[in-house]
Order: structure tokens, then C-alpha cells, then sequence
């Protein structure tokens, strides 16, 4: 009979914690945790804490070289959504290596602690339809003051005598 070499509480939490509570796929990162409608108490969660090398022999990137401590380790916890979670165990995990699961928490806690107090603010501005403007003197069609995006089709003109731009960002 074989044991599993679960995570404990504590592992799990610091391991979501240093997730910012985000799936580590980097083809993913939602959000796995959300307030509940009806209890201002009580929240929904969809995180897991999933081995990066099997909690037992037989599973999925098994590594035999590793003792039972090894295995419940944070060393190798991966915090992913439930989605996530199932999908890099199936076919045995051949078609996600331990490499790349450690390539994605690590990758994941860097980008996390570069986005530590940022304002959704900062977001980009999404530009599209129809943007005109005439006079004279200084004209511009579209001034805008932080980054952004602008979509396909988008139009911009500017017309008139004196100093014309048709789109000023920065």
C-alpha cells in the first residue's frame, strides 16, 4: 500500500500566498478566489496546490530520488487553478515536465512580485472608432497620456493650418 506525501496546511498556504491566489500556468492566471454572494463570510476558491513530482510512486513525473519530506515540500508545490491542477496530470503528465512546472512558478513568483501594488490605473487605454480634429494652430487628434492600445479600423485624422499631429501618446 502506498502513502501519499500530501502538502500540510501551512505549506499550502504560503504557497498561495506567494501566488497571489493567481494560477501559475502562465497560458492561464485566473483568479482563484472570489467573495461568495450570499455570506459576506465565506468566499469561493477554486486554487490548488499541486505536486510538481507525484506525492507517490505511480504518478504523474514521479521521482523516486526524492524522500516523502521532499515530496510534501514547497519545493515542490505549484499553485494552480482546478482546471490547471487536472489538466498537467493527465496522460501521466508526459506533456507537462517537471521543467516546466518548476519554469512556471518561478517565472509566476517573479511576475507576481512585479506586479506587487500596481493600480489597475496603470491599465492601457483602448482606442477605437473615429477620431477627428481641425483649426488652427496647434491640432491634434487624439492626445493620449498613458499607454495604449489601438484596435484595428481605428481612424484618426487631424486637419488645418499651423502645427498638425494626428495622435500624440506619452
Amino acid at each position: 500500500m502506498s502513502t501519499r506525501d500530501n502538502f500540510n496546511s501551512a505549506t499550502t498556504e504560503v504557497l498561495t500566498k506567494r501566488a497571489g491566489f493567481i494560477c501559475s500556468n502562465p497560458a492561464c492566471r485566473c483568479m482563484t478566489v472570489a467573495a461568495s454572494d450570499v455570506d459576506a463570510r465565506k468566499f469561493l476558491y477554486t486554487g490548488k496546490a499541486a505536486h510538481i513530482t507525484a506525492a507517490a510512486p505511480g504518478g504523474p513525473r514521479h521521482d523516486p530520488s526524492l524522500t516523502s519530506a521532499q515530496r510534501a515540500e514547497i519545493g515542490n508545490a505549484i499553485f494552480l487553478c482546478s482546471n490547471c491542477a487536472e489538466m498537467i496530470d493527465k496522460n501521466a503528465g508526459i506533456d507537462y515536465s517537471t521543467a516546466m512546472l518548476l519554469d512556471w512558478k518561478m517565472k509566476h513568483e517573479i511576475w507576481i512580485r512585479e506586479n506587487l501594488n500596481k493600480s489597475i490605473v496603470n491599465s492601457p487605454t483602448i482606442v477605437d472608432g473615429q477620431h477627428h480634429a481641425r483649426g488652427t494652430g496647434n491640432v491634434t487628434g487624439l492626445e493620449i497620456k498613458k499607454p495604449a492600445v489601438i484596435q484595428p479600423g481605428t481612424v484618426i485624422t487631424a486637419g488645418g493650418t499651423g502645427n498638425i499631429t494626428a495622435t500624440k501618446i506619452g
